[in-house]
């Protein structure tokens, strides 16, 4: 009867946790996730990375061919159907109709726009210039550049100020993907400019000029892919790279038709220590600085991805993008340091041998 009883007793008994076993399971359970959550980030952003420098390789490819199809001149503000083409009729200039920059797929959403010319008959792009800047930034960017822009710089000074304050309210822009170093697209000083006669005025290329902050191109430099190195797999078509984060004016993104020196498409490059792209040092005290190097080196470590000029892209620690300037540069250009970046002036120092009168870029 007892056996009975004290086996009822077992029976109707059951264990369970106690207070500190809870505990210790729900201090496990924190442990692993706090473990396990960087790694995942870590793998998200890899992804990220990987998936960026795909899309970046089928942009070199789209560039290369567009090349190979004019006379291996590569899409730019000086190549590229007739984006920078003004009439001069006497002393006043007048730039293009904004039908121009608002017709076709391919045709640039700005005078320095030269992803539209290789991309929009390749993808379908919007003939509608507001809605293809979107598809250029949103649908064709970095996948890590995950920034939206808050608001439209200088959106009053643009003639098709209404369609781009609907886009950024309907689909929004993210913040620039990809900038080109100014070096392999825009021409050196001694470049001839064509003139073609048209009746009583003069159809003219205004050219962008190279600057000779750091390295001064080669004598004639014009932007043709024979003209670009020795080794195209060295030289860098376009990186990542985001203009700047403004306190004032957010992030610096400029849809005007004809912007000045870089707009939304160009930048110098990391060897320039004052550069704003990639936030060494600000050229003006509303710049951000750790917001500029958090949108430009995007990628696990601080690091960049750049695509080059045989169609392949790789990836770029931050620590190389400020000391080795022969990437950025067309071979042959000559070293001056202006500037440029300590470890960069170092870097041309053990180059050159220590002769400054013999440095140049490889």
């Amino acid at each position: 009867m007892k056996n009975t009883m004290r086996n009822t007793q077992r029976a109707n008994h059951r264990d369970g946790f106690t207070l500190i076993e809870l505990l210790v399971v729900i201090a496990i359970i924190a442990l692993l996730i706090g473990i396990l959550l960087p790694a995942l980030g870590a793998a998200r952003g890899t992804a990220r990375s990987m998936v960026c420098a795909s899309m970046q390789r089928q942009i070199a490819l789209l560039q290369t061919s567009y090349a190979l199809d004019n006379q291996d001149l590569y899409s730019g503000p000086n190549t590229s159907n007739l984006n920078h083409w003004w009439i001069e009729i006497g002393a006043t200039e007048q730039p293009l109709d904004q039908l121009y920059f608002d017709s076709d797929p391919d045709a640039p959403t700005t005078t320095l726009d030269w992803i539209s010319p290789i991309l929009g008959d390749a993808v379908g792009l919007s003939p509608n210039r507001a809605a293809r800047t979107s598809q250029l930034f949103n649908e064709y960017g970095c996948a890590a550049a995950r920034v939206f822009n808050d608001t439209i710089y200088r959106v009053n000074a643009i003639q098709d100020e209404e369609q781009f304050r609907e886009t950024l309210q309907d689909r929004g822009f993210l913040q620039i993907s990809y900038l080109a170093p100014t070096a392999f697209y825009y021409l050196s000083y001694d470049s001839p400019i064509p003139v073609i006669q048209v009746g009583n005025g003069r159809l003219t290329r205004r050219m962008k000029e190279t600057f000779e902050n750091a390295a001064v191109s080669p004598a004639g430099f014009v932007p043709r892919l024979d003209r670009v190195g020795i080794s195209t797999s060295t030289k860098i078509m376009f990186s990542d790279g985001t203009r700047f984060a403004s306190a004032d004016d957010g992030l610096d993104f400029d849809p005007r038709l004809a912007p000045s020196f870089f707009g939304s498409f160009f930048a110098n490059n990391p060897i320039i220590q004052g550069s704003s792209a990639f936030g060494r040092m600000p050229f003006n005290s509303s710049i951000q600085l750790p917001e500029n190097q958090l949108l430009s080196f995007r990628h696990p470590n601080g690091s960049i991805n750049a695509a080059y000029f045989d169609g392949h892209a790789a990836g770029m620690p931050q620590a190389e993008a400020y000391s080795n300037p022969n990437p950025w540069f067309p071979s042959g250009s000559r070293w001056t340091g202006n500037s440029a970046t300590p470890e960069s002036i170092q870097f041309m120092a053990e180059q050159s041998g220590g002769n400054p009168a013999r440095a140049r870029i490889y």
